[in-house]
């Protein structure tokens, strides 16, 4: 996705609409239930960029890799504190620049409440379920900034050096064993002490479920559309070319549930993109996979999104 070219252009910074700063907060379906829970998501997303200088393509292949360390306190049987704290292994293989940049990185903590729940009620042919959430996300990991490009370019580092401020929805309907689950992520970037500020972000996603059972191991088939948008960035307040901008993937995946374990994964392919790149640079979001592990905890660690049999 980016390319460290400083010595002949501005450096490609598209990052931030690649959903790697949010990947710990889509919660999709495992919000559901009332227990606590502790667990671990992996996640890797693919970027590719080039541009021509001098007759000469200049290209980057990049890899973003992280690992979330999950944790939630159930404080009520409505009330959920989330808390997550990535660790990055992020890895640029360009054609003028070859670099690793890995670590801990910005922890984020986010408070939920349910406003609906019908899950279970007999008398309802559609079950409905409704989570709001607020959070913000602290500034622990390194950030450096550099105009001279001789340290690795924003979008590489392990944080943002601010503190920012997340809102989140998360609404699931069923009826019988089909569902569906609709989820939004925003996120208020600010100012960090270098003057830099990345651009406000959000995701939404929409997917449809089936319910099943094999043997005590519930199954949830997944298929589904995912949408995210990532504002222009800005230094001493003035925009930054080349960053920013917009996708949208179908994604297909499946979750498990075998008593208090679960495990779900998730594969994206791109089927829109638009950069904001200019003429000369081209930017392109390839592939992302997820594989999560939860174990519940506590005496609801065994209720599933809905109950069926």
């Amino acid at each position: 996705m980016f390319l460290l070219l400083s010595r002949f252009v501005q450096t490609v910074e598209a990052c931030d609409a690649c959903g790697c700063a949010l990947g710990g907060f889509n919660f999709g379906i495992i919000p559901q239930n009332e227990a606590h829970f502790i667990g671990m998501k992996y996640s890797n997303a693919h970027f590719y960029a080039d541009m021509m200088h001098g007759g000469t393509l200049e290209y980057s292949y990049d890899l973003y890799q992280r690992i979330d360390v999950m944790g939630r306190i159930a404080l009520k049987d409505r009330l959920q504190l989330n808390v997550v704290l990535p660790y990055m292994y992020n890895t640029m293989n360009g054609s003028h620049e070859k670099e690793q940049l890995k670590g801990l990185g910005d922890p984020m903590l986010m408070l939920n409440l349910k406003v609906i729940d019908q899950s279970g009620n007999p008398m309802e042919k559609w079950l409905h379920n409704l989570w709001l959430g607020g959070g913000i996300k602290a500034p622990l990991a390194p950030f450096e900034y550099s105009k001279a490009g001789d340290l690795i370019n924003p979008n590489f580092q392990l944080g943002s050096g601010s503190f920012d401020y997340l809102a989140m929805v998360n609404y699931t309907s069923m009826r019988n064993r089909f569902g569906l689950n609709v989820e939004a992520v925003y996120k208020v970037n600010t100012l960090n002490s270098q003057q830099y500020r990345f651009g406000n972000q959000y995701n939404a996603q929409a997917n449809g479920f089936y319910a099943t059972k094999v043997g005590n191991l519930r199954v949830l088939p997944i298929v589904g559309v995912y949408h995210e948008y990532g504002g222009q960035h800005t230094h001493e307040g003035f925009f930054q070319a080349n960053s920013g901008g917009q996708s949208t993937m179908a994604q297909v995946g499946i979750q498990g549930q075998f008593g208090s374990w679960m495990v779900h994964s998730n594969f994206q392919k791109p089927i829109q993109q638009a950069f904001n790149s200019d003429s000369h640079v081209t930017i392109e979001a390839r592939n992302r996979f997820s594989v999560t592990f939860i174990r519940f905890i506590g005496t609801k660690s065994e209720k599933s999104v809905f109950s069926f049999q």
